[in-house]
């Protein structure tokens, strides 16, 4: 049984959350680079698919780029950055696209959104993206994302349709982590780790629940 390590330790957060970009990001790059080698480094041999390629998985790159910085990086301003979600999701969404084209994605106006970000602090912006990466990682045949604001209970809920073929559920290890049983972090589970240091940073915490093929995750906070 592999060893329990405390993620408090700055050095291997900072390693494990490296990996886990370096992961996320080699498709896109490696898929640029494939598509720049197919043209043996003459130009004149760029046909339009090959074009198309390279162009497309430049796009890939940098949305989900931009969407993983905003998700791990440092918080960047408080109004501006959550007038951005929408936008940041739809290109990861776009990014992360199967066959059957990105998931729909359903977000409130951005005034409910704002009023739900000054009772979460200046972990709103990251705690946002990483439920919504939470869920799209959990639901990969996601079909619509959607994001509910709760004023009264003061709670955000992001709701991640699948396919309604397929029962959904979440891994073990995803409500251990959330619920603080010490688990050894991996490349893989390290964002759990992060969005639960986050919501406790904000006062609050990150609830979980299935149902069918749909997968919900809520943070509330007092």
């Amino acid at each position: 049984m592999a060893e329990s390590v405390s993620v408090a330790d700055p050095l291997l957060l900072s390693q494990y959350l490296c990996t886990r970009l370096c992961h996320d990001l080699a498709g896109p790059i490696g898929a640029v680079a494939a598509g720049v080698e197919l043209t043996a480094g003459d130009p004149t041999q760029v046909d339009a698919e090959t074009l198309g390629l390279i162009g497309n998985s430049s796009a890939a790159a940098s949305r989900k780029l931009k969407f993983l910085r905003a998700a791990m990086g440092v918080p960047a301003g408080h109004h501006g950055a959550i007038g951005e979600l929408p936008g940041l999701v739809e290109g990861f969404l776009q990014a992360t696209a199967g066959r059957s084209g990105p998931a729909a994605l359903d977000w409130p106006d951005s005034t409910a959104v704002a009023r739900a970000a000054t009772h979460m602090g200046p972990s709103a912006v990251p705690i946002f993206l990483n439920l919504c990466l939470l869920l799209l990682e959990a639901q990969p045949m996601c079909r619509s994302l959607t994001l509910k604001i709760d004023d009264e209970s003061r709670t955000v809920i992001l709701i991640a349709e699948g396919d309604p073929s397929r029962a959904s559920a979440w891994r073990p290890d995803v409500g251990e982590i959330l619920n603080g049983t010490p688990v050894a972090p991996t490349a893989k589970s390290i964002q759990i780790h992060l969005l639960r240091a986050l919501a406790m940073q904000a006062g609050g915490r990150v609830v979980i629940e299935s149902n069918a093929s749909t997968l919900q995750a809520a943070f509330s906070s007092p």
